[in-house]
């Protein structure tokens, strides 16, 4: 099998990167061809890549066009639109996919086109990003283009989809979206025990790209409300992205500054997770929640907000971790619950661990490697 992938870079620090890598070196491990094109990367690739693993950049900067007014940018998007399908189109003949994989989001505008270079190649959609239909409204950026360039009727026409839930699989099926299948992301590391490195006194770690989606607003409020009545503990937030700034006024503001801490994305979070005592997740929706498993594989329990779609299928509540409603008081009172069971928080790390073991590369990527070979007439 000869297995093209298609997203906008692969420099980016993010579970979406992350996985298909994973999943790029297993295959390639077994014999297959994969070939990464990207339109837009800049930089060293994010995660270890095997050798074997081939990668064209198209070189179209479509993040480019918006420092033009709206009639420049038009006249521009369609300009580049053109050298798009051009250069991609020379990719396709020279390599000859049997499989074409599109990640959604941020692909969105361009999967009409590669449905008609296609050819009868056929295409997979892979949903990494939960709402379905709606994220993809929302990925048009202009009323106009969406009309031209509308991705559901594509995705309809695309051998199969797959989301990384069930909830975000039901939600497709709702667009009328018919080929669905429903395979969850692997988790890159899973040791054979739970690591026994000395923990930080009273570490709270939190990881993701700083956006609003991920609302560590929310996460820092709620901290706030505790802050005071636990002074040994703190967060340690990894990531970066448009909400810093405001992230760290909204610390000053409430007094934090030495109680939470934003640092640098780092490739080897594993390690940031083995110091920690527990992990939070705050966001309003998840595609899946890569950051849950991990922290859970390395035997730390998690407090998510029970947001579509992720975290309630990975956390079983009470057991493995808490899941909280997505508001302020009722997060804070998780985070509280969790600093003060000591012993129970330790019990819920190992049967986090022991859960964690159902999202294994050897578990899960197998499932991935069927669902590719299956469109393949």
């Amino acid at each position: 099998m000869k297995l093209l992938y298609f997203i906008p870079l692969l420099s980016t620090i993010g579970g979406q990167e992350r996985t298909l890598i994973d999943k790029a070196n297993y295959l390639v491990a077994k014999g297959y061809e994969v070939l990464f094109v990207t339109y837009e990367h800049e930089g060293p690739i994010a995660y270890q890549m095997d050798s074997k693993i081939q990668h064209v950049d198209l070189n179209c900067r479509f993040f480019s066009l918006y420092k033009f007014s709206v009639c420049k940018r038009l006249l521009a998007v369609f300009r580049l639109k053109r050298e798009f399908r051009h250069k991609m189109q020379e990719v396709l003949t020279s390599f000859r996919p049997d499989v074409i994989v599109v990640a959604i989001p941020n692909t969105e505008n361009f999967i009409c086109d590669l449905m008609s270079l296609a050819k009868g190649t056929p295409v997979i959609i892979e949903s990494h990003l939960a709402q379905g239909y709606e994220v993809i409204k929302r990925g048009a950026t202009e009323k106009w283009f969406y009309y031209f360039y509308n991705p559901l009727k594509a995705i309809r026409k695309a051998k199969l989809l797959i989301a990384l839930t069930k909830g975000d699989a039901e939600r497709w099926k709702k667009q009328h979206v018919e080929h669905i299948k429903a395979i969850p992301n692997p988790v890159t590391l899973y040791i054979d025990k739970i690591p026994q490195s000395e923990k930080q006194e009273g570490r709270i770690i939190c990881v993701g790209r700083l956006t609003c989606q991920k609302r560590f607003d929310r996460l820092i409020d709620s901290f706030s409300l505790i802050a005071n009545k636990y002074p040994n503990w703190h967060v340690d937030i990894f990531g970066e992205g448009e909400e810093k700034q405001n992230l760290f006024q909204q610390i000053n503001d409430l007094g934090l500054k030495k109680r939470v801490q934003i640092l640098p994305p780092t490739s080897n979070v594993y390690s940031q997770y083995q110091q920690s005592q527990f992990f939070v997740m705050s966001s309003d929706f998840e595609g899946f929640g890569l950051v849950i498993v991990e922290a859970m594989a390395c035997g730390i329990p998690v407090v998510a907000t029970d947001c579509p779609f992720g975290p309630s299928e990975i956390i079983e509540n009470g057991v493995t971790g808490l899941l909280s409603k997505m508001d302020v008081n009722a997060l804070a009172e998780k985070m509280e619950w969790m600093i003060t069971h000591i012993e129970e928080r330790k019990a819920m790390g190992i049967k986090a661990y022991k859960s964690a073991a159902r999202f294994r590369k050897e578990i899960v990527i197998p499932e991935w490697e069927k669902a590719y070979l299956s469109v393949i007439v």
